[in-house]
């Protein structure tokens, strides 16, 4: 056993300048552990815990505009890595950006690529409300962090992440709950804690744990809000108890800290109405537009429509209009594909996009979703703690699809598909 243990440390610890050696040795310890008869249970017991918890809406800058709020955040980010900001695809939304964290993948190629979009294959919508669909896998694509850990013989469990519910690639988590927003954030901690204290065979090595309070505050009232700073008090605390749980178990935890995006305030004077500038009575039945607040997706077959549409709204102030052949540089979307829209219009910060002058609910007081290139606020946060990580890292901002490859390097899983994340962004980052 000491020669297998040797070959998994080495491939574990290997440089970045040699990670394709390291994943040759991985494979060949795994092979070996297969050969020596080792069972899930006892790889399951070699493999470090990683707990992965989502702060929805903590946009970059929280830690510094909210001190007196956030002293065990603090207290976690100076134990390890802390980036400048975490940076979200297009859209800067909850669930394309969710679900990019735990597969790596950029929205336009896994698939999930707003809150809400249409697909002209299944002729359907996919909302983030509509139950039938958000459980349904074959929405999904790439493999997520649950999936790899299920394939390797690793136990998963999510109290919350968006795809923890579907049955992707016919798989789910060992254990997961279905979602309920009523849920106080303390129960869900606890749940993760009583997951931790289970026996091995029993006990799950990557578990994710959704907090959504400050996003809920930073939506009605502001990211400037004094409701904003007691939901950020109130994850932290949240935040606190768990930090106490892991440290007293008795095994190699980490811990990383995301959000999926940042928060800008809206300036609901400034809301772009599209029936003031195109004819919405042309966009029904077969050509849609699927909001997004701070964006919209046009899907329509006539391109006479979507040229009327597009130089109307190319002339519209605060507002960029993108064609598909602008979708690889700007979006990360292909050009084409059975959900990717024929044209995207985008508003400025603090600008946000209607449909009728006084038909309209007023915008919320904080939105997101905009492009995070032009847009430093939608930025959020990754922070990350374990035995590998030294004190005190200081990187500058990294894309999300970064979290991927450091997951699975953390937990000895070789990676099995194709994604966008790059392992040497925060790998060469742990400590040998």
């Amino acid at each position: 056993m000491f020669v297998v243990d040797s070959i998994l440390l080495s491939a574990k610890r290997a440089p970045a300048t040699t990670r394709q050696l390291a994943n040759a040795l991985l494979v060949v310890g795994l092979l070996i552990y297969a050969a020596a008869g080792i069972t899930d249970v006892e790889r399951q017991a070699r493999t470090p815990i990683v707990v992965m918890l989502s702060l929805d809406g903590f946009r970059y800058d929280y830690l510094e505009q909210y001190p007196q709020q956030t002293k065990n955040l603090r207290r976690m980010a100076n134990s390890g890595l802390q980036v400048a900001g975490l940076i979200p695809g297009f859209p800067s939304s909850t669930f394309p950006s969710h679900y990019s964290i735990v597969t790596g993948l950029h929205p336009g190629k896994h698939g999930i690529i707003g809150n809400s979009f249409f697909d002209r294959s299944r002729d359907a919508i996919y909302r983030l409300g509509n139950r039938d669909a958000v459980e349904d896998g074959s929405w999904y694509g790439g493999e997520p962090l649950w999936v790899a850990a299920e394939k390797a013989g690793l136990r998963s469990a999510s109290f919350f992440w968006v795809g923890s519910e579907a049955d992707i690639q016919d798989i789910r988590p060992s254990y997961y709950k279905i979602y309920d927003g009523g849920v106080p954030n303390g129960v869900r901690v606890n749940q993760v804690l009583d997951w931790l204290a289970l026996p091995w065979g029993e006990r799950p090595n990557l578990v994710t744990l959704y907090f959504s309070l400050v996003d809920t505050a930073g939506h009605r009232y502001g990211p400037e809000s004094k409701e904003a700073a007691q939901a950020i008090a109130s994850a932290d605390k949240q935040v606190g108890r768990l930090l106490d749980g892991l440290a007293k178990i008795q095994h190699p935890v980490y811990l990383l800290i995301s959000s999926d995006h940042g928060m800008h305030e809206v300036d609901a004077s400034q809301t772009i109405f599209l029936e003031e500038h195109i004819a919405l009575d042309q966009w029904r039945g077969e050509h849609r537009i699927v909001p997004g607040g701070a964006y919209a997706f046009f899907y329509s077959a006539d391109d006479s429509l979507v040229a009327r549409t597009r130089e109307a709204l190319a002339a519209v102030s605060g507002l960029a209009v993108i064609d598909p052949q602008n979708f690889d540089a700007l979006l990360n979307f292909p050009q084409r594909g059975s959900r990717i829209p024929n044209l995207v219009a985008v508003a400025d910060a603090p600008k946000y996009i209607g449909f009728k002058r006084g038909q309209d609910r007023k915008p919320p007081r904080g939105a997101h979703g905009y492009l995070p290139q032009n847009t430093p606020t939608m930025k959020g946060i990754f922070y990350a703690s374990g035995p590998r990580i030294p004190a005190q890292t200081r990187l500058a901002a990294i894309e999300n699809v970064h979290i991927y490859p450091l997951v699975l390097d953390l937990l000895n899983i070789e990676n099995q598909s194709a994604i966008d994340g790059d392992p040497s962004v925060l790998v060469p980052y742990l400590r040998d």
